[in-house]
């Protein structure tokens, strides 16, 4: 004799499975609008390679700051930097998926704080650090794309545009790297 309670847990598994499918698909959903919703922000370069080369090695780069090329072999660690890293290395974070968040080390302290504070709210895949080659005050960059500006007469920034940036072009270089 079959027990009645099989068929009502199979029944039960199945509303269950169908009911996180559906949450992760909702999620999902929205995640995309979410991206797509975002203007694109910046500018689009052509990719100039991918080559690791080795510590030290000078590479020109036609962007500024670099958005793709030759890099060195050895990404920096994700987080927020007070001295100045390496663009070879970071060219390697944006070849990971990355965005690299760079400043001119003469903005205000209280610009480079909130700065900080958005980069430090992601747990990966972002990278704050002051670059003194930059030709404006604030510069972002992934894999392929600049986006670049001066501050506001007061400091302030479009904190918005920088974090929608991080949004929308994360994870996007060619590398797939889990964060």
């Amino acid at each position: 004799m079959k027990s009645r309670q099989a068929p009502k847990n199979n029944l039960l598994i199945w509303v269950a499975a169908i009911l996180i499918l559906a949450a992760a698909g909702y999620f999902v959903f929205n995640y995309f609008s979410k991206l797509a919703s975002i203007p694109e922000i910046g500018e689009s370069y052509p990719i100039e390679g991918a080559a690791h080369v080795a510590e030290g090695t000078k590479v020109e780069y036609h962007t500024n700051p670099p958005s793709s090329g030759a890099h060195n072999a050895n990404p920096a660690r994700w987080g927020a930097y007070d001295k100045e890293l390496s663009d070879g290395n970071l060219v390697h974070n944006l070849e990971h998926g990355g965005v690299w968040i760079s400043y001119k080390p003469s903005i205000p302290d209280a610009t480079k704080e909130k700065l900080r504070a958005i980069a430090k709210g992601y747990r990966s895949k972002v990278i704050f650090a002051p670059r003194a080659a930059n030709d404006k005050d604030i510069a972002m960059a992934s894999w392929g794309r600049v986006y670049k500006f001066d501050l506001n007469a007061d400091g302030g920034f479009n904190e918005n545009a920088v974090r929608n940036y991080i949004t929308k072009y994360k994870n996007t270089g060619p590398e797939k790297i889990p964060d």
